[in-house]
């Protein structure tokens, strides 16, 4: 009998989607697609999101439902198959920052031959570069490469589908430790790592930055501002003078907040794309 997953959709007009992708990442979600709708001047899509569990999707609906120009569809029981192949419809390339691409493994990697590509196979896991907060930490990543210590741990907080963590090892970073409190996201980043020929070193952690190695000089966090500001205190001496923390998953008006929850005299700044942000803080010398 085949695995079953839930999925709710949600119909939008195209001027509300950046409200919608927002709330749908605030509430929680396994994967979600966007289904442009034709029709002459018709600018709606349909956004479906993809749970394990249904109450969790129930309480997106809730969310959704608070979204101006939203029309809150039904919940679904579908098999996972039908869901991972509707994935390899809508799941595209993503050219990102100046040198990287994201693929899904049935894209060939030889259209992008000025790009290294970082193969993500779809599945529950967060993290398919579509999404801004995603996007933001890997053009981040890229920049601050030629920036970061020698040596030291590199750490993916958060891996998700181990994107983050992946983009680091090709970028020429070692070792990289991925953690997550999923051990089923874990499995996802190891494969996807495979995939990649890059080796990743991956813990599972119950809600806490115990496992963050002392000594990083990079550290990748797409998270929650909440869990970022509990965590702050706690991550920030085990970054080496001169460490940089990549800190995603932010709306632009949270950025303040995550920088007045670290120490003070980090050097940091802030990127924005569309009403998501990231904070870069760089580690006294």
């Amino acid at each position: 009998m085949n695995e079953q997953i839930w999925r709710l959709s949600v119909r939008t007009a195209g001027t509300s989607l950046d409200a919608l992708s927002g709330a749908m990442y605030l509430a929680g979600y396994e994967g979600i697609e966007i289904l442009p709708e034709a029709g002459d001047g018709d600018d709606h899509v349909t956004v479906r999101a993809y749970a394990v569990a249904r109450h969790g999707l129930e309480e997106l609906a809730r969310v959704v439902a608070a979204v101006p120009g939203c029309l809150v569809g039904r919940i679904e029981e579908i098999e996972v198959e039908d869901w991972a192949e509707g994935w390899k419809k809508h799941f595209q390339p993503q050219e990102i920052g100046a040198t990287l691409v994201v693929l899904p493994p049935w894209v060939s990697p030889k259209h992008h031959p000025d790009r290294m590509p970082v193969v993500i196979n779809p599945g529950h896991a967060f993290g398919t570069g579509t999404h801004a907060t995603t996007r933001l930490v890997l053009e981040a990543l890229e920049r601050a490469r030629p920036h970061v210590p020698l040596r030291g741990p590199v750490v993916d907080l958060g891996t998700g589908s181990g994107i983050l963590a992946i983009a680091a090892a090709k970028l020429g970073l070692a070792p990289v430790t991925a953690i997550d409190v999923d051990p089923e996201a874990l499995y996802e980043a190891q494969e996807n790592a495979r995939a990649n020929a890059v080796h990743l070193l991956v813990r599972t952690v119950e809600g806490d930055v115990q496992d963050v190695p002392d000594g990083a000089r990079l550290v990748l966090a797409n998270l929650s501002a909440p869990v970022h500001r509990s965590i702050a205190a706690r991550l920030a001496p085990r970054l080496q003078p001169g460490g940089r923390a990549l800190l995603s998953g932010l709306l632009a008006d949270e950025t303040d907040g995550i920088v007045a929850a670290w120490p003070a005299g980090w050097e940091h700044r802030v990127a924005v794309l569309e009403e998501w942000a990231l904070v870069e803080l760089v580690a006294p010398s």
